[in-house]
């Protein structure tokens, strides 16, 4: 991953200890070489670190294998970006026996990707929205217009052999990549660049592009216990164009990252002026199908067979990704229907005949309940049971599938699709979801500002390609993008009540790594080593409302045996002494006790053990089946379900 495996420039190309020294010389005569490293991970170049007499600082010896004008390239940008962001600076630059050569500043850190890939401790949303923020400094820098580099830093306009099309076409044709590529492989690229070629970058687009903005090409350095970029390297084939082609290398490998790899940078992106276009995502797998065309035309299967089998993978990865956005079931919002409250009434008949006695209300929700309110053509309405379980199977056999709690614990979500398609909430008496469903739709109702303020808002989130993106069945995008809305009104119509969910949306991620860092890992001045937890099926995280504020959070881990253990537990400061630790304890066992789990487990610390045995919990070995030892302090407290 992040090309690790490719073959490497060291490997394949050695440079004399006799020519090194004449090209030291050649820049700083008066001094005499002590030592130096060969730096292993190019794949174009070859870097040596060199240290001269009474110097402190090592220097980097730049041999360019390829473009000989590319380290005067590299010296401009230098000096336009050293104030801004972490470039090395070149000092000296020359030929030497056909060999272009320079000694540029060295670079303090490792790469990003070893990091990465090293499983070391780091805070991996941290990183790369501070990368995303980097890179939104480097798309700042505006030229004149689109085109190639010369060695002066004037921009070459492209010319119409430049263009991504008639490129591609070349590329399809070489030897090497009909060597590497199946036909069918070949004929898909085709129809893709065919169908979506239109969406490709065009020469209005004319800011500084890195070209090779990877984790590889990011240095990273502790400070004061935290990971920070510390440099930027090899912009060797930089050029004026658009910032999707940047994003597309940083993403290239992000369907093998958590999630938080690419929100992140994305984040840190678009939070500093950066506007994706809605069709962002498409246009930037076909860069990277470009630009992985390009590598393979370049490329010798012999002498690279690893560079080779990647780039094929990620190719056929990007198609994939392509198709998929072909057949994603895409959101339509229609006007408001006045035949929609009749369509429920007649459901909500068949719902009640089917419940029995076992029904206390029914209620219509959601957009197509509010007059005048555009909406997905999609009738919702919640159902109040006295015993949610026992809905399954008498609504099954009415005609509605079960789909589960859909993100929100002690929740029974149904669906049926037949000429009108209905979501079915049941609910047991007093959840707080019943509350929070009927006061959005009551506040809508009653003011139309809101209501149209809302229709502007699923307007412009339907007009994002995200937006159609399904996840876990979902339309994360778009459901996502009204949550910040959908607080507000609560707020405003006065909710106070406390919800139990999982954590889904961005805001409730934040706060979650705000008091994981806050009450566990910051104060002893280490990143969180267990975010990839936020994104594995045994990990739930949960957090507990009051209102629109999230006042706790609670992290439990499933296992094996229908055993469950719970990994952190914590209010926040301002809200402690109220017993809402207690709250979030009771809910997060009736949540277990639901899904089957016999036992919960924990190591506790002393000052926490009063709180446990209040609630109910006794000594009981952990018996951690990942085999992970407490502190020598902590003890093992449990409770049966």
């Amino acid at each position: 991953m992040f090309k690790a495996d490719w073959e490497k420039t060291s490997v394949t190309y050695q440079l004399s200890e006799d020519t090194l020294e004449k090209m030291v010389r050649l820049a700083y005569p008066d001094k005499k070489l002590i030592s130096h490293k060969l730096i292993s991970g190019g794949c174009a170049n070859l870097n040596i670190k060199i240290l001269l007499e009474d110097d402190n600082y090592p220097l980097i010896l730049r041999i360019y294998l390829r473009d000989k004008d590319a380290a005067y390239r590299e010296q401009k940008l230098g000096k336009l970006l050293k104030q801004t962001v972490p470039v090395p600076l070149t000092h000296y630059i020359d030929e030497l026996e056909g060999q272009h050569f320079a000694i540029t500043e060295f670079m303090p850190g490792i790469p990003l990707r070893d990091l990465l890939l090293n499983n070391a401790p780091h805070n991996l949303g941290a990183i790369m929205h501070e990368v995303g923020t980097i890179l939104s400094t480097i798309t700042a820098h505006e030229f004149s217009q689109a085109g190639f580099f010369d060695k002066d830093l004037n921009v070459v306009p492209h010319t119409p052999s430049d263009d991504y099309l008639m490129f591609a076409k070349d590329c399809l044709m070489h030897k090497t990549v009909l060597s590497v590529l199946t036909p069918e492989t070949i004929s898909k690229i085709r129809k893709n660049l065919e169908q979506y070629g239109y969406l490709l970058p065009d020469d209005n687009e004319k800011h500084l592009v890195h070209a090779d903005f990877d984790p590889a090409n990011l240095l990273v350095n502790q400070v004061d216990g935290l990971w920070k970029v510390s440099g930027v390297l090899d912009w060797e084939f930089s050029f004026s164009g658009s910032v999707l082609c940047d994003v597309a290398n940083m993403l290239r490998y992000a369907h093998k990252m958590l999630p938080e790899f690419q929100d992140a940078f994305l984040n840190g992106l678009v939070s500093n002026g950066i506007t994706l276009p809605k069709n962002w995502r498409t246009t930037v797998n076909l860069l990277n199908l470009l630009s992985l065309l390009d590598c393979l035309k370049r490329s010798d299967l012999k002498i690279s067979p690893n560079q080779c089998a990647d780039i094929r993978e990620l190719i056929n990865h990007i198609l994939s990704e392509l198709n998929l956005m072909q057949q994603t079931e895409r959101i339509e919002i229609a006007p408001y229907d006045p035949n929609w409250p009749n369509i429920f009434e007649a459901e909500a008949a068949a719902i009640k005949k089917a419940l029995g006695d076992n029904c206390i209300a029914i209620h219509h929700v959601g957009s197509t309940s509010v007059s005048g309110l555009v909406a997905k053509p999609k009738i919702d309405i919640i159902a109040v049971v006295k015993e949610g379980i026992k809905s399954i199977p008498s609504l099954e056999k009415a005609g509605f599938a079960y789909r589960g709690e859909w993100s929100i614990p002690f929740k029974y979500g149904f669906t049926k699709r037949d000429s009108v398609k209905i979501n079915l909430h049941v609910f047991e008496e007093k959840h707080p979801e019943i509350e929070v469903n009927i006061l959005f739709r009551d506040y809508l109702r009653k003011y139309p500002d809101a209501r149209d303020e809302y229709a502007i808002l699923k307007y412009n989130l339907i007009s994002e390609e995200s937006s159609h993106e399904k996840n876990n069945s979902i339309y994360k995008g778009y459901t996502l993008g009204k949550h910040n809305f959908i607080q507000s009104i609560l707020n405003q119509a006065g909710f106070n009540k406390y919800r139990f969910v999982l954590c889904t949306h961005y805001s409730e991620w934040n706060t979650v790594k705000h008091f994981r860092n806050k009450y566990f890992f910051g104060p002893h001045n280490i990143d969180d080593p267990y975010t990839w937890t936020f994104d594995h099926r045994q990990h739930k995280h949960f957090v507990l409302y009051q209102g629109t504020e999230i006042i706790g959070y609670a992290h439990i881990q499933l296992w094996p045996n229908e055993r469950a253990a719970i990994r952190i537990i914590v209010i926040d400061e301002a809200k402690r002494n109220n017993n809402f630790g207690g709250k979030l304890l009771h809910l997060c066992e009736k949540w277990l006790k639901s899904q089957g789990y016999k036992s919960i487990h924990t190591e506790s610390r002393p000052t926490a053990l009063a709180f446990y045995k209040k609630n109910g919990y006794i000594d009981m070995p952990f018996n951690d089946p990942d085999g992970h030892e407490g502190g020598p302090e902590d003890i093992a407290v449990g409770k049966l379900l």
